[in-house]
């Protein structure tokens, strides 16, 4: 079995939230078998080979980073009519072999695990990952389900183009309708439940303003589809972007994260804060999209830049509504048809702009996002017991969180107690 022995390093107590100088860990397999002092685990050292023996001369060892909202088998145009039609032509194998080559990028940038919330055979890749086939970063996959002609089904390429919807991507009504889905998702395997309580996707008719957001699902369908995925033993998400009134239904609902949340009001933080739902705002991609000052392409959607700078200054609101109110927060960075994978951990850097300090930024990607996705026993934190997802960087991030931001600044990144990567055996 494999063993590693890391010596001397600070490792980030995420639980804590605190530095432990002078600190080693012993890996045995997968997993972490002992967490302590250089002197407490001197004698284990003295049992084992020098070369699984690594020397951290002080650098800071932290917890495998989660991003909690990706879209990996997807493929990325230059622009956006690119994105779409290369996205309409293509076939479900190619999606997965983009999403291998995004996978092996977003774990070479760290990310340890992701949450993957739908598009193209998520269930392939996650396999494949399982298997050794391929490198990337630990999936748990989300099924996708939305409303008949509701976010789902506009937001595809098909639609746009007035092309036939995939089976898979068509919306159902009813609650008995939402219950066969969830139960036919289960059945193939997801590991949760994706949904949207707003949205519209791009409307064409002259009448209507391009961006334009409703409720999706009425109270009873959004019920039904978070008894029957809890049943089940799966968490919701739940899509609401510029909708307070989709952001209201999924905490009536008692969905388990809220996604985007563009529109967050202080009695929703509150209810959010008192029924544990977890709040994963993607900060960068609404900027990205919408910041109209530093941006200078087409955006996504089309909107006025009116509505944009106020969508922004929404969002920062909503996120400091949840933040000053104690919601749990979880990174996820929507890393899809704007954003480019590998480069995920700017949405760390956009939530310490937003009001976080350096330490609940890392806790939100680490801690959080575990708890976000259920797997909290496994990773996210350095214990005992756990699963060796590590990374060792350096410059240290909780001076700057910019450090995440570089591959050259990770010295070793390990996942299953594997090294994937280490500048420190170079």
């Amino acid at each position: 079995m494999q063993r590693h022995f890391l010596k001397n390093g600070k490792i980030l107590d995420v639980k804590a939230r605190k530095v432990l100088t002078g600190s080693s860990i012993f890996i045995e397999g997968s997993e972490i078998i002992r967490v302590g002092s250089v002197e407490e685990l001197g004698e284990i050292e003295k049992t084992l080979p020098s070369e699984t023996i690594l020397d951290l001369d002080g650098r800071l060892i932290m917890p495998g980073l989660i991003d909690s909202h990706v879209h990996l088998c997807h493929i990325q145009g230059s622009e956006e009519i690119d994105t779409l039609t290369e996205n309409l032509r293509a076939t479900d194998t190619l999606k997965v072999l983009h999403g291998a080559r995004n996978a092996r990028e977003t774990l070479e940038s760290g990310f340890t695990t992701v949450r993957d919330v739908g598009q193209g055979d998520n269930l392939a890749l996650r396999e494949a990952i399982e298997r050794g086939i391929i490198t990337g970063p630990r999936i748990v996959a989300c099924g996708w389900l939305g409303m008949a002609g509701g976010h789902q089904q506009r937001m595809t390429s098909e639609w746009r183009f007035g092309v036939r919807p995939r089976q898979e991507d068509l919306g159902v009504d009813g609650p008995w309708d939402v219950r066969r889905r969830v139960r036919k998702l289960v059945g193939q395997g997801v590991d949760c439940i994706k949904t949207y309580t707003s949205g519209s996707g791009g409307i064409r008719h002259p009448f209507y303003h391009y961006w334009s957001e409703y409720r999706n699902f009425a109270q009873e369908e959004m019920e039904a589809l978070v008894d029957e995925s809890h049943t089940a033993g799966r968490r919701v998400a739940a899509h609401s972007l510029v909708s307070n009134e989709g952001v209201k239904l999924a905490i009536r609902a008692g969905a388990d994260t809220l996604e985007h949340g563009v529109l967050i009001r202080e009695e929703d933080a509150r209810e959010m804060r008192k029924k544990g739902i977890i709040y994963v705002p993607t900060l960068a991609v609404i900027r990205a999209m919408w910041d109209v000052k530093g941006q200078e392409k087409i955006k996504y959607l089309r909107i006025s830049e009116e509505d944009a700078l106020r969508y922004v200054e929404e969002h920062q609101a909503s996120f400091q509504r949840a933040h000053d109110c104690g919601v749990k927060i979880a990174m996820g960075s929507d890393t899809f048809r704007v954003l480019r994978h590998g480069g995920n951990a700017c949405e760390l850097k956009a939530m310490v702009e937003a009001g976080m300090s350096e330490m609940e930024a890392i806790v939100s990607a680490t801690l959080t996002a575990a708890e976000a996705l259920g797997i909290e026993h496994l990773v996210g934190s350095i214990e005992e017991g756990k699963l060796a997802d590590l990374l060792v960087v350096e410059p240290n991030p909780l001076k700057d969180i910019s450090a995440l931001r570089e591959r050259k600044n990770f010295m070793l990144i390990m996942k299953n107690g594997e090294i994937v990567s280490s500048r420190l055996l170079s």
